[in-house]
C-alpha cells in the first residue's frame, strides 16, 4: 500500500531523452516531479498535471528527492550521483559513467530487473545494448556461444545539434554535433578510437552485454555505424548457437518474449524498421535465418533508442524501486 507520494527529479529533463522522461513520469498524479538543467533553468515546462520550472542542478542537494534521475552527461553524473546516493537518494544513472562498475547493477527490465533491488544506484545501459539483450535474452536457453552485432544509429543518439546536421544538411564548415555531413552519408565510427582500432561505442555493447546477459565469457564483435536516420536505431545481430538452430523455435521464444515485436514476414514486406517501432516501447525483430557459416543465425533488431533505448528503461526501472519502497 503507497505511504506517501515520491518525489523523483529528473536531471538533464530538457535534453532529447530527458525530455521523453518527463512526458512519462507526468502522466502519474502520485508522483512530485522535479526537473533540472543547468542550461534552460527558470524555464516553465508544461505537465499533464499542472506544471515545473527548471532548476539548476545545484539544487539538488539542497532540498532532497527521494528518487533521482540523470539524464546527463559523464561528468555531471560523476558530480552529482555520488553525494545524492551517500545522503539516502535512489538513483538511475543513464550515463556510462557507473555501468561497469562492479557493485552497480546495469540493468533491463524483462532481462535482468532483479538486480535492481536493494541498490540505491542502478545504471541504465547504452541504447544499442538495450535493443540487442531484449532480443538475445530469450535465446539464452539455446546456449549463446558468439554475438556479432552491427549497429545502424540514428543521429539523434548524438544529440539536439545532430539532428540539426542532418535536417539542415549540414556540410563541412556548418557541422555542429558530427566531423562529417551525416545528410545522405554514413560515418563508420561512434565514439573515440581505441588502440586496438575499435571504438568506445563499440566496447560499451561489448562489455555491457556480457555484465547484462550474465555472460562474462560471450565472445562479442560489435561494430557501430552512424546513419542518417532521425530516431531508432537498427543492429544487425548474428548470434552463434550451442544447440541446434530451428527458426520456428527461435521464432515462438522471440513472440512470447516480453516487449518483443515479432516482425518476420518478409516475403510480404514484413520486418522491423524506424518507421514501425518509433515512438513506441517495443524492440522489433525480423528478417530471421539461418546462418550458412555455423550453427547460427540471423536477425535485425529495431527499438526507439530515445524511448526504448534510454527513457523508458529507466522508466520501467523506477516502477520497480517505487514498488520495492512501496511508494505506489
Amino acid at each position: 500500500m503507497k505511504t506517501s507520494k515520491a518525489t523523483v527529479a529528473v536531471v538533464g529533463a530538457t535534453g532529447l531523452v530527458g525530455q521523453k522522461l518527463t512526458e512519462l513520469l507526468s502522466c502519474h498524479s502520485d508522483i512530485r516531479l522535479r526537473l533540472f538543467a543547468n542550461n534552460s533553468a527558470g524555464k516553465r515546462v508544461p505537465l499533464k498535471y499542472g506544471s515545473a520550472i527548471v532548476e539548476r542542478c545545484e539544487a539538488l542537494t539542497d532540498k532532497l528527492p527521494d528518487f533521482a534521475m540523470f539524464m546527463t552527461p559523464n561528468e555531471v553524473a560523476a558530480k552529482y550521483v555520488p553525494q545524492l546516493v551517500k545522503k539516502g537518494v535512489t538513483v538511475i544513472d543513464n550515463s556510462s559513467f557507473f555501468r561497469l562498475k562492479k557493485n552497480v547493477p546495469l540493468v533491463v527490465n524483462c532481462v535482468n530487473g532483479e538486480r535492481a533491488r536493494g541498490h540505491r544506484l542502478i545504471a541504465n545501459p547504452n541504447c544499442s545494448t538495450i535493443q540487442t539483450v531484449v532480443a538475445l535474452n530469450p535465446l539464452k536457453s539455446l546456449g549463446l556461444k558468439k554475438l556479432t552485432a552491427v549497429t545502424y544509429q540514428s543521429v539523434s543518439g548524438a544529440g539536439r545539434d545532430a539532428l540539426g546536421d542532418l535536417y539542415e544538411q549540414r556540410c563541412y564548415g556548418k557541422l555542429k554535433a558530427f566531423r562529417h555531413p551525416i545528410y545522405d552519408n554514413l560515418i563508420p565510427q561512434i565514439g573515440d578510437v581505441l588502440p586496438n582500432g575499435s571504438t568506445t561505442e563499440e566496447r560499451k555493447l561489448t562489455n555491457e552485454s556480457r555484465k547484462i546477459l550474465q555472460l562474462p565469457r560471450l565472445k562479442v564483435n560489435g561494430f557501430c555505424v552512424r546513419v542518417p536516420v532521425s530516431v531508432c536505431h537498427g543492429v544487425f545481430v548474428n548470434v552463434e548457437l550451442q544447440q541446434k538452430v530451428d527458426l520456428d523455435q527461435i521464432r515462438t521464444l522471440l513472440k512470447n518474449a516480453p516487449n518483443v515485436l515479432l516482425l518476420d514476414d518478409a516475403s510480404c514486406g514484413l520486418y522491423p524498421m524506424p518507421l514501425t517501432l518509433k515512438n513506441t516501447k517495443y524492440v522489433g525483430v525480423g528478417r530471421i535465418a539461418k546462418d550458412p557459416t555455423c550453427n547460427g543465425v540471423n536477425m535485425f533488431v529495431v527499438a526507439d533508442n530515445l524511448l526504448r533505448g534510454a527513457a523508458y528503461n529507466a522508466y520501467e526501472i523506477l516502477l520497480c524501486k517505487l514498488r520495492e519502497n512501496k511508494c505506489l
